[in-house]
């Protein structure tokens, strides 16, 4: 037995425009994606010596349905391409077998920490952990090209797990720059109970006019974030109103708590407070760790948040 032990980090989108639909139907997109440090935690199991075969085992979280969980999404796409390639190279190591569908049983045991229907990522990361070590365990059999290709038809962020840190993610996701390290922002994290369907998000966004997109002021904001003279924080804030989520609008109107969150984190002493993704979860940026502190021990006691999942974290 081969046995991967990997950590799943969340994200968070430190903005989001939506920038028309593409020719496919899909959205385009225009975000920064962070990671930040709380994870789920995958182990893998291979074991050649069996027939082929999978078996998925959620530990943790109780709003995980294994049967749409996106690390078997990943596995099947993972190695239907990977079939597909060693028919074609009949040279590529193990190419004998694979194009025959002998592949050996997978395992995985994932813990859940991260909440799904938050908009932090978590299935998208757990899927881009398994395509890293399914990637490593057949020796490499994909370009990072191929495998960024792999990622985006699993779901629209897998591709940012692949590289992680921070990045501007564009289109559907798959257009991806990275760049300097927005590491060590203290942050607060307020996810409600309620949940938003993402699809639903965006189906509802099509009928609402969104502000303006101004690309010239967009390429030199991204462009300042890479300068190296000012704190990560500093550096980030300095978008001042470009820093918009277009999504907030649709989601606060289906879970009302959105709204109470991001205005208890701002009247919390927060910097800057913005909802990620398609939400649920709303997350604040603090100047230091105690004042994130602070505004946790107050915010904790809070009846009104009484039902969510409150997460001290930080940028990484």
């Amino acid at each position: 037995m081969d046995s991967y032990g990997i950590t799943a980090n969340a994200k968070l989108n430190l903005f989001l425009r939506v920038r028309g639909i593409l020719p496919n139907g899909y959205h385009s997109l225009y975000s920064v994606m962070q990671e930040i440090d709380l994870a789920d935690e995958i182990t893998i199991n291979i074991y050649p010596e069996r027939p082929s075969g999978f078996d998925l085992k959620c530990i943790g979280r109780n709003d995980i349905d294994p049967g749409k969980n996106l690390c078997s999404k990943a596995k099947d796409r993972f190695l239907s391409s990977l079939r597909k390639k060693a028919a074609s190279d009949p040279s590529m190591p193990g190419a004998k077998l694979w194009k025959k569908n002998k592949f050996p049983f997978i395992e995985i045991i994932l813990t859940k920490k991260i909440p799904s229907e938050s908009g932090m990522g978590g299935g998208s990361s757990d899927a881009a952990a398994v395509l890293m070590v399914l990637q490593e365990h057949f020796g490499n059999p994909f370009t990072e090209e191929e495998l960024n290709q792999l990622a985006v038809n699993v779901g629209a962020d897998v591709p940012f797990f692949l590289y992680g840190g921070t990045c501007l993610c564009e289109r559907v996701g798959e257009d991806i720059t990275q760049l300097n390290s927005l590491e060590g922002i203290p942050l607060l994290i307020i996810k409600p109970s309620a949940g938003v369907s993402t699809p639903e998000c965006f189906h509802a966004i099509d009928s609402l006019s969104l502000p303006g997109f101004d690309e010239e002021r967009y390429k030199a904001f991204i462009d300042g974030l890479n300068r190296e003279d000012v704190s990560a924080l500093d550096r980030f804030l300095a978008g001042e109103d470009l820093l918009k989520n277009d999504l907030e609008i649709p989601s606060m109107e289906k879970v009302k708590e959105i709204s109470a969150a991001r205005e208890a984190l701002l009247n919390s002493g927060a910097r800057y407070a913005r909802m990620t993704g398609s939400g649920s979860a709303v997350f604040a940026m603090y100047e230091d760790e105690a004042a994130r502190d602070a505004a946790y021990e107050k915010i904790k006691d809070d009846p009104k948040f009484a039902g969510c999942d409150i997460f001290v974290s930080k940028t990484i």
